[in-house]
Order: structure tokens, then sequence, then C-alpha cells
């Protein structure tokens, strides 16, 4: 496969990854205050993701995005960590 194939087809998946706020917050044992620096929004957006029924919002399909890209960054970190501490360096 050529590489701008190999792009396409990772852009093609990265585009197809979604992970609920729920599932990403049980998954990590996070809270919504870290949830919300992850999605770079504020605490009270990220406590109604979570909240309860009467308050919830679905989150929109940018920050699911988002999140299931930190789920994969989270789930393979002890092989990712020495590259992003090289790319951080450059």
């Amino acid at each position: 496969m050529a590489r701008t194939q190999k792009h396409q087809r990772v852009l093609q998946l990265h585009n197809q990854m979604f992970i609920s706020p729920q599932e990403f917050s049980f998954r990590w044992g996070i809270e919504y205050e870290e949830l919300a620096e992850i999605c770079c929004v504020s605490k009270s957006t990220t406590y109604h993701w979570l909240g309860g029924q009467a308050s919830r919002r679905e989150a929109g399909e940018p920050y699911q995005r988002i999140m299931a890209v930190a789920d994969f960054l989270l789930s393979h970190a002890e092989q990712i960590h020495p590259l992003l501490e090289r790319w951080h360096t450059n």
C-alpha cells in the first residue's frame, strides 16, 4: 500500500473512532474535571455529559473523537510515551 493510501486509511479510521464520556470516564476512572481538561471544555459541560438524566447532554462527535484518541493513547502508553517525549523535545 502506498504511503498516501496508508495516510488516507488512518484518517478514515480516525473519523470512525468514538467513545462516550461515560465509557471513557468509567474505563479510566476519571471525573468531570479531568475530562474537561482532556476535551478543552468547561467543567460544567462535562458535568452535564456525565450528569443524571435530568441534566444529561450528549457529547458531540468531535469530543467523542478526542476521547477515543485519548483512550488509544492511554491504552498504548508504554509504546507511545517515548515517541511523545521525542516529539515534545523537538
